[in-house]
């Protein structure tokens, strides 16, 4: 009876901290709210054209990190390793994000000459830069259409093109379709034949895509170096591991052995950094 008269009013006291916590940093937590719907809205807008109840998703993102943390607690016997293996995991989502984008970017990358060269055909058949831009909205392949549909839509919704256009190239931050927005701009305060222009260009970015295979061909043995800087430490270290387990061992828990690892992870590191510097391609 007593313990159970203990866990109820330590229940009801961590109740109450709770509620007074929550009252008390109500206009942090709003604000912080509103700051995660805008980081959801913009999350979203990435990658989909159409907006969204940043509010409801977010109410559901909260959710499934109160459940992933139940679920943790139950598998893992250690509290604290929960906790600190839960809290670690927040950052991971941005993670992923940040990947899929420059994926994504990668991608759009690569689609750009065609691209352009399909809406210089399209004005040069009589189509205004609008009508061009809404026809590679439903026509041109994912995920570059995605990006004319994000245009088509801030168009829509009462923006001026020269700011649709400033927003785009702002947003996928890229030489290449920074040339062509840069071109549009131009155009638009200076006049002249913009499909010709937009023709130029679209041959330019190929010509610059076919140079950009060439140096990648040339440097695809270093780029295998730098693969095995990265795994041949490990890979060698798990087979003395096999052979000198006590050895090997000595090395995470001695000062010598730590001092001796610290030592190989900056020369690995240092020569893994060169390598990516010599081979980076950028045309």
């Amino acid at each position: 009876m007593n313990n159970s008269f203990i866990i109820l009013a330590a229940s009801i006291l961590l109740g109450l901290a709770v509620t007074l916590g929550t009252y008390g940093g109500r206009v942090w937590l709003m604000g912080r709210f509103k700051r995660d719907q805008q980081w959801m809205r913009e999350t979203y807008l990435r990658f989909y054209p159409d907006p969204i109840n940043a509010g409801t998703y977010m109410l559901a993102y909260y959710a499934a990190f109160v459940i992933w943390l139940l679920v943790l607690l139950a598998v893992i016997p250690s509290v604290p390793f929960a906790v600190g293996f839960w809290v670690v995991s927040w950052f991971l989502p941005g993670v992923l994000i940040e990947w899929a984008w420059k994926r994504r970017v990668r991608q759009i990358d690569l689609q750009i000459p065609q691209s352009v060269s399909t809406l210089a055909n399209s004005m040069r058949a009589g189509l205004t830069l609008v009508q061009a831009i809404a026809r590679l909205s439903e026509q041109a392949p994912e995920p570059i259409r995605t990006e004319f549909k994000v245009m088509a839509n801030q168009y829509a919704y009462g923006a001026d093109m020269e700011t649709v256009i400033r927003n785009a190239k702002a947003r996928l931050d890229l030489p290449n379709f920074s040339l062509f927005a840069s071109a549009l701009l131009l155009n638009r305060e200076m006049g002249g034949d913009i499909s010709e222009t937009l023709t130029r260009i679209s041959k330019s970015l190929d010509k610059l895509r076919e140079m950009r295979k060439t140096v990648e061909a040339h440097t695809s043995e270093g780029r295998t170096n730098i693969k095995v800087l990265l795994f041949a430490p490990v890979f060698m270290l798990g087979l003395m591991a096999m052979v000198m387990p006590r050895g090997v061992g000595m090395l995470f828990t001695t000062a010598p052995g730590l001092a001796l690892l610290c030592v190989a992870g900056v020369l690995s590191g240092t020569g893994v950094y060169f390598a990516h510097r010599i081979t980076r391609t950028e045309v």
